[in-house]
């Protein structure tokens, strides 16, 4: 394991939710962000109802798959439409995860599991503690070599057989895994802070099952190929449900940061992406690449109420100087230079 990391596992909410924002103008954006939250849930009272809210969106999430397993085993729904509105649930139970992680509702201990253990398996993929911790580090080392979460999903790769293979399968990402732990070795031999990536004795199974769900494409595929009853059904509705959700945010996610950047610059970390061409995949992840530069700078906003006050906010952000749809930046691997009006990011 990574040197100076510790022998046990630290709780998701002990891990640092924000950063400062380092500079007047990201500070002024958080403030106009929360004014257009609170606008909004002076209109709208039960949106402010987080807890209500999380819980209505879990139980619909799981309700539409159920809805569209239904619908195609025993009715005459498609297994295309099938497929798609299980994607959709995914990715609503994608965002719950999220904002569980920043512990934002849903705070007693026993449901917050609860509640994660349900989407870890809904979901297929890499367990949510892991997840949560890598993901709080991400708010640290946003754009950095050290963004573990980010780089795992081809942030800083040039397009090619590599970086299509992460945005298509989670598997993938052990392709990047040398390099990722060959940058951290070189942090904390120059002194650098780490992120905490030791899970206590006992985890054993969780990482079982991790390693069950990153090989359950294949698994399924032959399945499916060679006639093993039931493979069918949980390819349309479980399997390729999990692929399109992870394809369309990993698209977003990691072409929305940028990476060479100067560390904690809030303004820097991502740019708006609503280009048109994108909205296919926006629509399997709650318009992730248009909305996620303001989760970067208030942390604390439920993703439903984000996605609302988005359209409103688009003037604040570009008055900010936020980037919109540097496309060109798929061709540089997200570097930032050689962007709209090639401005240098702030502290360079």
């Amino acid at each position: 394991m990574l040197p100076g990391t510790p022998e046990t596992l630290t709780p998701i909410r002990e891990l640092p939710d924000e950063l400062p924002a380092g500079r007047s103008a990201a500070g002024a954006l958080r403030e106009q962000i929360r004014s257009a939250d609170a606008a909004l849930v002076a209109r709208n009272p039960w949106l402010g109802r987080d807890d209500a809210v999380a819980m209505a969106l879990f139980v619909g999430a799981f309700g539409l798959m159920a809805l569209a397993a239904a619908g195609w085993l025993l009715g005459p729904l498609p297994a295309a439409a099938a497929l798609l509105l299980c994607a959709l649930a995914l990715s609503t139970l994608h965002e719950l995860e999220h904002d569980l992680i920043h512990d934002l509702y849903l705070r007693r201990p026993l449901v917050q599991n609860a509640a994660l253990f349900c989407i870890w398996v809904a979901k297929a993929n890499l367990d949510p503690w892991s997840r949560g911790r890598i993901h709080r580090w991400h708010h640290v080392a946003s754009g950095q070599p050290d963004d573990i979460e980010e780089r795992l999903i081809g942030l800083g790769l040039p397009w090619g057989p590599r970086r299509l293979a992460l945005t298509l399968l989670p598997a993938a990402s052990g392709l990047v895994v040398p390099g990722i732990v060959r940058d951290l070795r070189a942090r904390a031999r120059a002194g650098g802070r780490l992120p905490d990536l030791r899970a206590p004795r006992g985890w054993w199974a969780v990482r079982a099952v991790n390693a069950a769900f990153l090989g359950l494409p294949l698994a399924v595929t032959l399945g499916w190929a060679g006639g093993v009853p039931g493979a069918r059904e949980a390819a349309v509705l479980w399997v390729l449900p999990g692929l399109l959700r992870h394809s369309a945010i990993v698209l977003l996610s990691s072409n929305s940061h940028y990476t060479g950047i100067p560390r904690g610059d809030l303004l820097v970390q991502n740019q708006v992406l609503d280009h048109p061409l994108l909205w296919p995949a926006a629509l399997f992840c709650w318009n992730f690449g248009a909305t996620h530069v303001l989760h970067h700078v208030h942390v604390q906003q439920p993703f439903w109420r984000r996605t609302l006050v988005y359209r409103g906010l688009r003037p604040a952000l570009r008055a900010a100087g936020l980037r919109f749809n540097d496309l060109g930046s798929f061709g540089r691997a997200n570097r930032w230079a050689g962007g709209p009006a090639d401005a240098a990011p702030s502290g360079v």
